[in-house]
């Protein structure tokens, strides 16, 4: 059927008042909808910059409510160019499309009227440029409007002080009940400043990207919440060698310029790359090419955490997504597979990051990138590859080397904990032994406290900890002050005298080593005593330890600072039961009784002492869930070091030795895994890692000499050669016993339910965690897993 117009009418498709007001019900969180006014506002400032007529300083000031009154309101107010009446008119109205999709922001369009209406009922926006005489303004109130049928309101002036003057303000009024109940809380309005610090943090800095803006709210500058670090600007560029993919900076760039595509600025989506038309509106005015850059940076944080790690992606240097772990899964496009973090007990990670995909769709509550963009995808190949993390699933898969920043940072520092324990083992992986201490002092690099924004204090409790392993290695061949650390900086190295004055009772020069790990803050409940604690090693002929063979002494300077001056040579310290830490808490302990008795407390030394311990000596507890992840991650290197052993015929051999019941388990477990290619694994020397532990253990007693001599412990067991066949045969039993008893106890560690582990005794559990240490203890080859 032909269908014609009629000349001179038309329908009036204009929306119905009353759905500004149902756009409130939206769920867009309230900081969420303050970013949507500072959003516009930085969008003013980017367009004054292409105009050729940047703003000197751009600031944004946020006033929130900190009562529940019913005159409360929100004011939003940028020193940005402004806007004239008509383009005012055009910003407020709903899904108005004249937005800038490329360069933009937002610049209003529905996320301004989403914001406001979800606040309040009323909301009047001001705006004036340089030299105008007034302001000019118009009110949107919902009640109104919907009386009235129409999306008519008048156009509002008010006088002009300064004529330099130029910006836009927004005031939502009539606030929504819970909204006013929600301000009014000071804790609530934190979290906006947190969250607004967080998602603005690229702009906050003082070469911001793209721009430099400051935001103040309620009186306040909001800071920027920069990603606490190694590497990076104004640290040592910390690059650790790896045995199969060279040198790894802990600090990977990232910065790809990809070709121009046509993208149609009408409809938002991308054009085949030499389509010159749309085929969504067959226009071709709207259709420009457009560029496309992915570029930003990956690192490693100075601390792991549970939650606090992922990586940022940026649109225009705004946080869309923050802590994302999206790229920490491998997606074979049927299942998602976790690669990261896999190898820390308490699923704790410490990879960090900002990649800014400008190019890329966002979804209109921006706080997700659109997965169904091609451009998502191109920085998803771009920064993490196309393969798995994992070197064996990529090999099981058929895939290719893979050299992505992520796939690097990976294979470097995939580990929270360093296997094995030997003199730089920390230093290589840049991992601080005592993870709440790194997160008691990443709150003051949050804090933005000075001392702590470099990460020299990191690096010397991880120098610190190789030290002591040095010296452990080396006993007997000279004085420890002699055992420095070596190769990893001037930061690894024993400092000159310095720290706290000079003691004054005695004449002989005091050698003072700093000890890091005791260095810090120590905080009492039970008295609220705070003691400022800096410690230093002393010889033990020191005058003032020597007098009365103290293995330690703490005193008060004048200043009000704690000195621990200790002598870790000393006998007490041989026990396995007694560390310098130990005598430091012992000494907090005394001197809190002393001001607790003082105040009629009932407080015992031995609870004083408890609590002391449970908050600063995390590291020396037997943490079953660690215990029994370790000796996973043990168990697997092992098994894995097979196949860099043996040949692919001698791999299928040695696999056929297994019993039918071990062979079916271990095609089983494959299948279960998702291995493709089980041939490949089986003649790659690897399929002990999936069959059972006590596989494992029979297969090292069967064939020693596939572990030992350098295969895996430095042990020798092969070469070892009494000149007596029946001596070096004794010699060879009472190696591979030693380490058959070393494995049981890790089998059983590995085998248990952590609250199962909960009950078991301190001793067994001792037992067992000091098997892992020695299983790997004299592993001097340097494994990929």
């Amino acid at each position: 059927m032909n269908t014609f117009p009629r000349s001179g009418e038309e329908f009036d498709l204009q929306p119905d008042p009353r759905i500004l007001p149902m756009l409130g019900e939206i769920n867009l969180v309230q900081w969420r909808c303050l970013a949507e006014f500072v959003d516009n506002s930085i969008d003013g400032f980017i367009l004054a910059r292409r105009s050729g007529q940047s703003i000197a300083t751009p600031e944004v000031h946020i006033t929130l409510p900190t009562a529940d009154v019913p005159t409360a309101r929100i004011t939003v107010r940028d020193n940005g160019p402004g806007m004239d009446p008509a383009t005012l008119e055009r910003a407020v109205r709903a899904g108005w499309t004249g937005n800038d999709p490329i360069h933009n922001l937002g610049m209003f369009g529905m996320g301004f009227n989403i914001a406001t209406a979800r606040l309040g009922s009323v909301t009047r926006a001001w705006t004036t440029r340089r030299g105008d005489a007034e302001w000019c303004g118009l009110e949107i109130d919902f009640e109104k409007l919907m009386q009235q049928k129409h999306f008519k309101t008048p156009k509002l002036t008010r006088p002009k002080v300064d004529p330099h003057e130029h910006g836009t303000e927004i005031s939502v009024e009539r606030l929504k009940p819970e909204q006013r109940q929600w301000f009014s809380r000071a804790g609530n309005r934190s979290k906006v400043t947190k969250e607004l610090g967080r998602t603005y943090s690229a702009m906050l800095r003082p070469n911001g990207v793209p721009i430099s803006v400051h935001v103040m709210l309620n009186g306040s500058w909001v800071a920027g919440r920069n990603h606490c670090v190694w590497g990076g600007e104004g640290n040592p560029d910390r690059v650790v060698m790896t045995a199969r993919y060279g040198s790894v900076s802990v600090y990977q760039n990232v910065d790809v310029r990809l070709a121009d595509r046509p993208f149609c600025t009408r409809c938002w989506q991308w054009l085949p790359a030499d389509e010159e038309m749309c085929p969504a509106c067959g226009l071709a005015s709207d259709v420009v090419p457009r560029q496309r850059r992915v570029h930003g940076w990956l690192g490693v944080q100075r601390y792991l955490s549970k939650t606090d790690f992922g990586i940022d992606f940026l649109r225009h240097g705004r946080k869309i997504e923050i802590a994302s772990k999206d790229l920490f899964y491998w997606n074979d496009g049927e299942t998602l597979e976790p690669e990261y973090p896999i190898d820390d007990p308490r699923n704790r990670g410490r990879i960090v990051g900002e990649i800014h995909v400008d190019h890329c769709r966002v979804m209109y509550t921006k706080d997700r990138f659109d997965r169904n963009d091609p451009a998502w995808e191109e920085m998803v190949r771009i920064v993490r590859g196309d393969g798995p993390l994992r070197p064996d699933k990529a090999s099981e898969l058929g895939i290719g080397q893979n050299t992505s920043p992520l796939f690097l940072l990976f294979q470097a520092f995939r580990r929270s904990s360093p296997k094995p324990k030997v003199a730089g083992c920390y230093a290589k992986l840049l991992v601080v032994p005592e993870n709440e201490r790194a997160e008691e002092m990443a709150k003051r690099f949050y804090a933005g406290e000075a001392e702590y924004q470099m990460d020299t204090k990191w690096f010397e409790l991880v120098a610190e900890e190789d030290r002591k392993l040095l010296v452990s290695s080396k006993a007997g061949s000279g004085s420890p002050e002699q055992h420095i650390l070596e190769g990893f900086g001037t930061e690894g190295q024993r400092e000159a005298p310095s720290g706290p004055p000079p003691v004054t009772d005695h004449t002989v020069p005091v050698l003072r080593i700093p000890v890091p790990s005791l260095t810090r803050e120590y905080f009492d409940e039970e008295s609220s005593l705070r003691w400022d604690v800096k410690a230093f090693r002393l010889q033990s002929s020191d005058p003032l330890l020597e007098a009365a063979s103290r293995p330690w002494l703490l005193r008060r300077n004048p200043d009000g600072v704690y000195e621990f001056l200790v002598d870790v040579d000393h006998a007490i310290f041989q026990s396995a039961t007694m560390t310098p830490l130990d005598g430091l808490l012992a000494e907090l302990a005394h001197t809190a009784m002393d001001f607790l008795r003082a105040n009629s407390s009932s407080a015992t030394f031995a609870s004083t002492l408890a609590a002391l311990r449970d908050r600063y000596a995390e590291t020396s507890k037997l943490d079953p869930i660690v215990l029994s992840g370790d000796a996973g991650l043990t168990l697997t290197g092992i098994a894995r070091s097979l196949g860099k052993n043996i040949g692919s015929e001698d791999s299928r051999t040695l696999f056929n030795e297994l019993s039918p019941a071990e062979q079916e388990w271990i095609l089983q477990k494959m299948a279960a895994r998702g291995v493709r290619n089980p041939d490949e694994v089986i003649s790659g020397g690897r399929f002990l890692e999936y069959g059972p532990r006590k596989t494992l253990l029979k297969f090292v007693e069967k064939h020693p000499e596939l572990f030992f001599d350098g295969r895996y412990w430095d042990t020798a067991y092969s070469t070892l050669d009494y000149g007596r066949a029946a001596a070096t045969e004794e010699a060879q039993a009472q190696v591979l016993h030693y380490h058959l008893g070393l494995l049981t106890d890790a089998i059983w560690l590995d085998e248990q339910d952590p609250t199962d582990l909960a009950d078991a005794s301190r001793s067994r559990l001792l037992r067992a965690a000091l098997a892992l240490e020695l299983l790997s203890a004299d592993d001097g080859s340097e494994r990929e897993v």
